[in-house]
């Protein structure tokens, strides 16, 4: 199995440690929720996978408590870095954080009593190598979460025909790059056809205004696959570059606000 990080998608660089940052910030309020539907008991052992520099280690090591453990698992000791500071400045104590692999973690089998995952099929895919592990690391009767994006709802209001090529290129390239930006519509069938039980789903849209730092992200993403835009003539350069400067322009209006991606949140209970 070739490790994600000579695969992941996106730049591993300072620009997208912010990124990750704010996505973070911009999703905990719909994170808790579905956290409170499932019910994490204190002294639980909890798995976030691709944590990256926050990932959900806050809401899970309040829930978890101090007789309770969270693992935090990167393959980048930048983003690892960064999620060891906020652990400490937020006095998180029964959180560790580890570099490795999420598709082949090598720890212990069954020691989790939920393994989470947000945002890591659909840049990377190989959705059953990835579904295995996680099915290999919780215990039986554990939670299994993922969280993955669904692009539907994604748009600028007003809108812009910019706009709508880059959202377009920005999917393509997930696609050429192996994965399904997408990814979000197939989860609750995985859970399903994987043998797990009572699988449930959620959904949650942000809607975002008065320049809210996460209207960037196309802009963000943008820089991410330029290469690959530009390699796979998703877009030319210049339509690329007049796509960039018009989301730049929309995300930094007063009148413009941004509807999110779908974010499809399921859950369910390994047999």
């Amino acid at each position: 199995m070739t490790n994600t990080t000579d695969t992941y998608l996106l730049t591993n660089n300072q620009v997208e440690q912010e990124r990750l940052r704010v996505q973070s910030h911009a999703w905990e309020g719909e994170t808790e929720a579905l956290l409170d539907q499932i019910g994490i008991k204190p002294g639980w052992h909890c798995l976030d996978l691709g944590c990256g520099s926050l990932g959900i280690l806050g809401p899970l090591s309040r829930r978890a408590g101090p007789h309770g453990r969270v693992v935090g698992l990167d393959n980048n000791l930048t983003q690892l870095f960064a999620a060891r500071a906020y652990a400490e400045d937020e006095m998180l104590f029964n959180v560790d954080l580890l570099e490795g692999d999420a598709y082949n973690t090598k720890l212990p089998a069954a020691s989790f009593d939920l393994v989470h995952v947000r945002f890591v099929f659909a840049p990377v895919g190989n959705d059953q190598v990835l579904l295995r592990e996680m099915l290999r690391l919780v215990r039986p009767g554990g939670i299994l979460v993922i969280q993955e994006p669904d692009a539907a709802s994604w748009d600028f209001f007003p809108g812009d025909p910019a706009w709508k090529r880059l959202k377009e290129a920005i999917l393509g390239a997930f696609g050429q790059g192996g994965g399904d930006f997408n990814a979000g519509r197939r989860t609750y069938a995985m859970l399903r056809d994987a043998g797990c039980r009572d699988v449930r789903i959620r959904s949650a849209v942000l809607a975002m205004q008065n320049c809210h730092p996460y209207m960037r992200l196309p802009v963000n993403f943008a820089a991410s696959l330029r290469p690959r835009i530009l390699a796979s003539s998703l877009l030319s350069e210049q339509e690329l570059d007049e796509s960039i400067a018009a989301c730049e322009r929309l995300a930094s209006s007063a009148e413009a606000y941004m509807q999110s991606f779908i974010t499809t949140q399921v859950w369910a209970r390994k047999q």
